[in-house]
């Protein structure tokens, strides 16, 4: 009988160690991505919300502005032609923070507004 015991025991410390580890793993997930968004989706999305309403102050879309040196952490946001123009590789005409390595990835909307890229 105790060896039956000892097998009972052992066989319930592996199902109650499996179902912790499940749950500590989901617990984990949940964590990371709270939104359920990734951190390209939440960088679109911001910047397009910024886009919306620099638009509405008047801001000239056409010319293809730097939106937001860090439209979330690490992330720059710019605005560029769709189809896209040699003037839109310049150095000169993205977001410093992405230039300078400060940003190491960006979000490009057309001048519409609509998202074309990230990286």
């Amino acid at each position: 009988m105790t060896g039956e015991i000892k097998t009972m025991r052992n066989i319930f410390t592996v199902i109650f160690l499996a179902g912790a580890l499940t749950m500590f793993g989901v617990a984990c997930n949940n964590q990371a991505a709270p939104s359920g968004k990734s951190e390209k989706d939440r960088a679109a999305g911001a910047a397009q919300k910024v886009f919306t309403e620099m638009k509405a102050t008047g801001v000239d879309m056409s010319a293809g502005p730097c939106l937001s040196d860090e439209i979330i952490p690490d992330w720059a946001a710019d605005v560029a032609h769709s189809p896209r123009q040699e003037v839109d590789n310049l150095p000169a005409n993205q977001c410093s923070s992405f230039r300078d390595g400060k940003a190491h990835h960006f979000v490009e909307l057309d001048t519409e507004g609509k998202f074309l890229r990230a990286n």
